[in-house]
């Protein structure tokens, strides 16, 4: 049984890239994947989805929106990334 590293800080990071370079490269895509994220755009009618609503539904409006935060807590820009 192998255990994973617990990978907290850009710290962490780099100390697990040359002797465990297949969870370093890892957890770089899952990095590379947390630079999106998906937002509901839709319009909501005041009292929306609160006791005694009575209008239409609203369905969800999905779109990605970029959100560098979590690379940007490991030290990361996006560039470095891509």
């Amino acid at each position: 049984m192998t255990s994973q590293s617990v990978i907290n800080t850009r710290e962490d990071l780099d100390a697990i890239k040359d002797t465990n370079p297949a969870e370093h490269a890892k957890f770089m895509e899952y990095l590379k994947g947390s630079m999106t994220r998906k937002q509901d755009a839709a319009v909501y009618p005041e009292g929306y989805n609160t006791p005694g609503y009575d209008g239409d539904k609203v369905e969800p409006v999905w779109s990605d929106v970029e959100d560098l935060s979590t690379i940007e807590r490991f030290g990361f820009s996006k560039s470095d990334l891509l």
